[in-house]
């Protein structure tokens, strides 16, 4: 029995307090896997998180958003391949 792996990507938009957003953008940095890929001066933080499966993505995820200065989280795309 051959045992399949998973590769999921998921990307977010986070709207942050731009007085913040220096600490939340570090604390995307440090979650493994994540990587911003664009960001603006209102606020905006487009990224994505790459795991081996949804529930680590998700729980990510979830401790981005508890974080004080992240106004919302809004997922936008995720994909799932399987090798």
């Amino acid at each position: 029995m051959t045992e399949t792996t998973e590769y999921h990507v998921a990307s977010f938009i986070a709207q942050v307090d731009v007085t913040k957003e220096d600490v939340v953008r570090k604390s995307i940095e440090a979650t493994p896997g994540a990587e911003i890929h664009a960001s603006n001066d209102t606020g905006k933080i487009v990224f994505t998180i790459e795991a081996d499966n949804q529930r680590i993505i998700g729980n990510y995820a979830d401790q981005i958003k508890d974080q004080s200065g992240i106004f919302t989280l809004a997922p936008v795309y995720h994909q799932y391949l399987e090798e």
